[in-house]
C-alpha cells in the first residue's frame, strides 16, 4: 500500500468513528443516581424555604443541582409526588403510599430550584430515607 492509500483509509476511519467517539465519551453521560449519592446536607423543609425566601441566589449556589436530605412532615401526597411541610415539592422515583400523609419523613433528592408561583422548593429523583 502506498502512503496516499494509508492516509485516505485513516481519514475515512476518523470520519466514520470520530462522531461515535465524541458522542460516547464527551456528549453522552450516564444519568446521576441520586439515591446512591451522599447528601451534602440534611435540612428541614422550613429552613430550606427560609433560605430561598431571604436570598434566592445564595440558596441556589448552595443547593441547586445538589443531593440533599429534607426533614419534615408530609402535607400532600399523590401517586408520585410528596409535599413536605407545604414548602418542598418532591417528585419521587417510585409510587407513594397515601398513608404517609402527616408522618415525619426524610427524603433525599436533587434540588432543582425555587418555584415562585407556588412558593415551594422543587426536588426530583427523590427517595424516602426513613419514616
Amino acid at each position: 500500500m502506498t502512503k496516499t492509500t494509508i492516509k485516505v483509509l485513516v481519514i475515512i476511519l476518523l470520519i466514520s468513528f470520530g462522531p461515535y467517539y465524541v458522542y460516547q465519551n464527551i456528549l453522552y453521560k450516564d444519568a446521576r443516581d441520586i439515591n446512591s449519592e451522599k447528601s451534602i446536607v440534611t435540612i428541614t423543609a422550613e429552613n430550606l424555604e427560609n433560605e430561598y425566601n431571604s436570598n434566592p441566589k445564595q440558596a441556589d449556589s448552595k443547593y441547586l443541582n445538589k443531593t440533599i436530605e429534607i426533614e419534615g412532615k408530609v402535607s400532600e401526597v399523590t401517586d408520585s409526588t410528596l409535599v413536605i411541610d407545604g414548602k418542598v415539592f418532591c417528585k419521587m422515583n417510585e409510587k407513594v403510599k397515601k398513608t404517609l400523609r402527616n408522618k415525619q419523613i426524610n427524603i433525599k433528592g436533587r434540588c432543582i430550584g425555587f418555584d415562585d408561583l407556588f412558593s415551594q422548593v422543587k426536588f426530583d429523583q427523590c427517595s424516602i430515607q426513613q419514616h
